[in-house]
């Protein structure tokens, strides 16, 4: 088992048969304007993969979530080396829960809102697609 998170995304990188610059080349973060509008993307290259795969260089959530839907595999797995099972989250009072909300910016509240509404978008256009398959099987099924 791998103990860090360049370890992990290099394996799965690996085990998809990926090379690295094909990996980064499926890599854009949004940017957004005040407004919360996506204005552009960030793209990264082979050499700052390589550096997140070595260690040399912590990536940000958002990096870790395109690698994570690039390779097919969980944020929860990149992170950790395990799937997460939310015991932490149980054992959490709502006083804690509470407190660590508060410690977030507004800033940070916005970015986060808009990230999730984005992953929203996500998860709905991949049912769309995921509806579209399965309705052509039907019909290839009936015929």
């Amino acid at each position: 088992m791998h103990d860090s998170l360049g370890e992990r995304i290099k394996e799965m990188r690996l085990k998809r048969g990926m090379k690295i610059n094909e990996l980064a080349e499926k890599i854009r973060i949004p940017l957004y304007d005040e407004d919360g509008q996506v204005i552009s993307y960030k793209n990264y290259t082979g050499t700052s993969i390589s550096y997140i795969e070595n260690n040399k260089q912590r990536p940000s959530i958002d990096v870790v979530m395109a690698i994570s839907d690039c390779l097919r595999v969980s944020i929860d797995w990149l992170a950790r080396g395990e799937e997460y099972t939310g015991e932490e989250i149980k054992n959490t009072s709502q006083e804690q829960l509470h407190l660590s909300y508060e410690v977030a910016t507004p800033q940070q509240v916005i970015l986060l809102t808009k990230k999730i509404n984005d992953l929203g978008e996500r998860v709905q256009k991949n049912e769309d697609r995921l509806s579209i398959v399965e309705s052509k099987l039907e019909d290839t099924a009936t015929d």
